[in-house]
């Protein structure tokens, strides 16, 4: 199987309709700055527990396109696309599913699931397997945590 899969979950105090219109905001733009920032995290995982040590690899910007988001009931899922900008070849490109569900008036769950095929043929399935799945893991937490971060600033804010 070359697809990888991922799922995360994160809970933030603020209603699911509140949240929906914080993330679609200027179509999602800003989202491209949270996932950059988790792919850093994830980056310092690569240096604690990869086999190069300090020795950097490449880093990357990212671009996350927002889809139109879909209503199913009281979940809302919004299509997001992550894709590295410098040295595409050598990151995979995320499709996921971040859905928005309502779990009482003021707190909301926020639930990614994502797939992607590790570049580079055999050689990136067996370094995903290695390390890079690991790596992606942490990036997708990371996301998920500075989104609930946010959120939850915006709202403080509002106050």
């Amino acid at each position: 199987m070359n697809t990888m899969l991922l799922h995360d979950f994160a809970y933030v105090s603020v209603s699911a309709k509140r949240v929906c219109s914080r993330i679609l905001d200027e179509d999602g733009v800003w989202l491209a700055g949270l996932a950059a920032a988790a792919m850093t995290e994830g980056d310092g995982l690569r240096l604690r527990v990869g086999p190069l040590g300090d020795v950097p690899l490449l880093g990357t910007t990212v671009k996350v396109h927002v889809g139109e988001p879909l209503e199913r009931d009281e979940v809302t899922v919004v299509p997001l696309t992550w894709k590295a900008t410098t040295a595409p070849g050598l990151f995979p490109v995320m499709s996921a599913d971040l859905e928005i569900a309502p779990l009482d008036r003021e707190l909301t769950q926020l639930t990614l699931r994502g797939r992607y095929t590790p570049p580079l043929g055999a050689v990136g399935r067996r370094l995903d397997r290695l390390l890079m799945h690991r790596i992606a893991e942490a990036s997708v937490r990371a996301f998920l945590e500075q989104l609930v971060a946010m959120l939850s600033a915006g709202e403080t804010a509002r106050l």
